[in-house]
């Protein structure tokens, strides 16, 4: 579908330039008359081209970029002064991403060395039964961190088997926080919230007020999707951070999303929280990434004294 869509795209702007060049942008019956050899000089170009394009996509997503983001928060963390942690985003581990993939994308998180490993959901695709019949938990399972390794749920997880999926990544070794926080080395907490999916996700200010979470000390939270970020910054969110746009994946669905979301991608401050949103490190459906990056996000955050 992508090959046809920019296939088409490109013969309709050779067509546009050639009507330009003769003046008859109103008499598109021109082309009618366009020479044979032009129409199968613009239609081989147009393969070429696109099939150059696709091929660097597909490049782009084998590829990973490490994006490395430096944040300040202005709380204490007891007796920590600061934290490397590995972000990563909407793995989709299924048929289409296999385990050949998962080794990749595990090795990738373990040479960054990070402190903390959250994942902000989507971590397995829409069916569990290739990740089981691919053993891909046994690449989840290397998956090592000094301060652990959690993730929120996303809509993927709940797209049949939700319970099931969420068992085998805890499992793995991923503790999955459902509307749930946690307090890392009684510096500072992660709390992770139940995706939109979830009928019974509870508002960010009452999963703080029950879980008794110290708003003294740094808060992190995990929310696969940015909808609504002022209900993080409005809860004196330190961190938030979250995956789902997967930055649109391939042009122009990179526009789309920054028309959809306040952050589409990338880092933002809004008031005291920093804001981080990852285009991901798999893709749900064709292997491209044009006009966007599949990429871990290392955070490389201070405290304060």
């Amino acid at each position: 579908m992508l090959f046809l869509f920019y296939l088409g795209g490109l013969v309709l702007i050779f067509d546009f330039l050639y009507l330009a060049c003769r003046k008859q942008l109103a008499r598109p019956k021109e082309l009618m008359s366009q020479p044979a050899k032009m129409k199968f000089i613009v239609f081989l170009s147009s393969i070429v081209m696109v099939v150059s394009v696709l091929y660097y996509g597909n490049y782009k997503f084998n590829h990973p970029e490490v994006q490395q983001v430096n944040m300040e928060i202005s709380k204490p963390a007891g007796k920590m002064d600061s934290v490397r942690i590995a972000m990563i985003g909407d793995m989709h581990l299924g048929y289409l991403i296999t385990r050949d993939d998962a080794r990749r994308m595990v090795d990738l998180i373990l040479q960054q060395q990070p402190d903390l490993i959250l994942f902000v959901g989507d971590i397995l695709d829409s069916s569990i039964e290739p990740v089981l019949e691919q053993r891909m938990g046994e690449e989840l399972r290397r998956l090592r961190a000094p301060l652990g390794v959690y993730s929120c749920t996303g809509n993927h997880e709940y797209r049949f088997e939700a319970e099931q999926k969420i068992e085998f990544l805890n499992a793995a070794g991923i503790k999955m926080l459902r509307d749930s926080a946690v307090l890392i080395d009684s510096a500072f907490y992660v709390v992770g919230r139940e995706d939109l999916t979830f009928t019974k996700r509870l508002p960010l200010s009452e999963i703080l007020k029950r879980q008794h979470v110290d708003r003294s000390k740094p808060v992190i939270v995990l929310n696969h999707n940015p909808h609504d970020i002022d209900e993080e910054v409005n809860a004196g969110t330190d961190i938030a951070l979250y995956g789902h746009t997967h930055h649109g994946q391939a042009f122009p669905g990179n526009i789309a999303t920054r028309l959809t979301f306040k952050v589409a991608y990338g880092y933002a401050r809004k008031g005291n929280t920093h804001i981080y949103v990852t285009s991901g490190l798999g893709l749900a459906g064709p292997q491209y990434r044009i006009g966007s990056v599949s990429e871990i996000a290392m955070l490389n955050v201070r405290f304060g004294k």
